[in-house]
């Protein structure tokens, strides 16, 4: 097998069209074709069903484009120990990180790594942290950035280092009356109170895509009701502005907290999210660095 041709048909099976394929692999859609005609010719099989506009591949695509895969991964894998026994001072990181917790997170640490490793460069992916374990699975990534709870579990298939632990407040504006039917324990850094005294109330909430939603979810089932929602977001910085404008109630990390005065905050349930450095268990930190 020619290692290019197999980067031609992983491109083929991505993007599951000849010329979006060509265009990523910087050819023609000619030159891209001809090469796929040559390998099925010499397989004496099709790798692909051609479904326009798609390009399925076959059973016997699938079985080459997982060989393919592989050693792709076999040869990036060669080269990077190869680069790092040459020479200890330079690499790559492909890493991951959410949008906003994982940046912050990443520019607050970025500047003490390069002064130690100033030659070794970073390639960034941002996405949401359900999306993180496949990128890693696929080795796509060396790490992620990521949370978790352990309320929800963690998967076996990685190895982690814990960076951070927070918790998960509710925000109730200081001008909604519920407040003054709160009885709140303060044994805690923030008062704590039974999250069944706010049935009834709006609440904003995280989209079903984020694991922070989750996490809310279990509070909720354990509280047995369900909250009545006036919108989801995908951005945690929209569900505070929302409380602050006095709209409705909403589940912040502590970490987002500042400059809320108009907002009174709750501690409700036992759940903790932790930033978390996910690592492939195959690739150490120290393999790396």
């Amino acid at each position: 097998m020619d290692l290019k041709q197999l980067e031609y048909i992983i491109a083929i099976d991505k993007e599951r069209n000849i010329s979006k394929a060509a265009n990523r692999l910087f050819i023609t859609q000619s030159a891209l074709n001809q090469q796929l005609l040559k390998i099925e010719n010499e397989l004496g099989t099709k790798l692909f069903d051609r479904r326009h506009p798609f390009m399925v591949p076959t059973l016997s695509g699938k079985i080459y484009i997982n060989t393919a895969k592989r050693m792709i991964e076999m040869k990036e894998d060669t080269y990077k120990i190869i680069r790092d026994i040459a020479n200890e001072d330079y690499g790559e990181i492909s890493l991951t990180y959410t949008p906003e917790q994982g940046a912050t997170l990443f520019t607050n640490i970025y500047p003490y790594f390069h002064t130690k490793y100033p030659n070794i460069t970073f390639k960034i992916t941002e996405t949401r942290v359900k999306d993180m374990e496949q990128l890693l699975l696929n080795r796509e990534v060396d790490i992620a950035l990521s949370i978790y709870s352990r309320d929800i579990g963690l998967k076996d298939s990685l190895e982690f280092i814990d960076l951070h632990t927070e918790q998960i407040l509710v925000g109730i504006p200081s001008s909604n009356p519920v407040l003054k039917t709160i009885n709140a324990v303060s044994d805690n850094k923030y008062p704590q109170i039974d999250l069944n005294s706010l049935a009834g109330e709006n609440f904003v909430l995280m989209s079903t895509n984020t694991l922070i939603r989750d996490i809310i979810d279990l509070c909720f089932k354990e509280a047995s009701f369900t909250p009545k929602v006036l919108f989801v977001t995908s951005s945690t910085p929209t569900v505070l502005n929302m409380v602050k404008q006095q709209i409705c109630l909403g589940f912040i990390p502590e970490s987002y907290i500042n400059n809320t005065n108009n907002i009174i905050f709750f501690f409700t349930f036992t759940c903790q999210i932790l930033d978390q450095m996910y690592i492939i268990p195959e690739r150490r930190i120290s393999d790396k660095v």
